[in-house]
């Protein structure tokens, strides 16, 4: 499995999380247009290589479809969804996430590119996936939490008439620090486990 295709797949959603916050005004329309382009080729890459279009891009066409028509026909809520979209947004990935652990772990799609098909049914192949993919679900409901902590500060901020929100500690720790240190654990554990699961194949293997 490749870790770095995962996080490219995320791509379209730090796309949308850095410009609606950090722009200005009337970014959020144009931040969720961006985002719904990059899905978009991302989807497209998919179909053309004959494969399904994964959960984390067909998200990502729907959510930022969805809020750019909200920003774009109600420009009133610009600000709401400044300060509380990006937190929104990440709480929805982390459902659908978690939700694909009933079904299908949402990283078996990206493991299937470097794993042969033989083993994809396996206890191994699904037990694996289905970690990783918890590990992902954790730490981006936990980014959401922590961006909608960040969206109330600005916006007691902002009523208060202090400086740009973006230039707060609270703005670095929960929209930038904590995301980091989440991420780079994130990476890290879904590493030890695939090469742990790699190590006992080959065990298995030399059996």
């Amino acid at each position: 499995m490749s870790v770095k295709q995962i996080l490219l797949g995320f791509l379209p959603w730090v796309a949308f999380s850095m410009i609606s916050t950090r722009v200005g005004p009337g970014a959020v329309g144009m931040a969720a247009l961006l985002a719904l382009v990059l899905a978009a080729v991302f989807v497209a890459r998919s179909i053309m290589r004959g494969e399904s279009p994964k959960l984390l891009e067909v998200t990502a066409v729907i959510t930022f479809a969805a809020i750019g028509a909200w920003a774009l026909l109600d420009p009133a809520s610009d600000d709401f969804l400044a300060f509380y979209g990006r937190g929104a947004v990440a709480l929805i990935l982390a459902a659908v996430i978690a939700g694909s652990l009933v079904i299908r772990p949402f990283t078996e799609q990206y493991a299937r590119e470097a794993v042969p098909q033989q083993y994809w049914d396996s206890p191994q192949f699904h037990a694996v996936n289905r970690k990783i993919s918890a590990a992902w679900a954790g730490a981006v409901g936990v980014m959401g939490i922590g961006h909608l902590i960040a969206g109330v500060l600005a916006a007691q901020a902002a009523d208060n008439g202090g400086g740009h929100p973006t230039a707060r500690p609270g703005d670095l720790i929960f929209n930038w620090v904590i995301p980091g240190l989440l991420v780079y654990a994130t990476v890290k554990y879904s590493q030890r486990v695939v090469g742990g699961a790699d190590h006992a194949a080959a065990v298995q293997a030399t059996r």
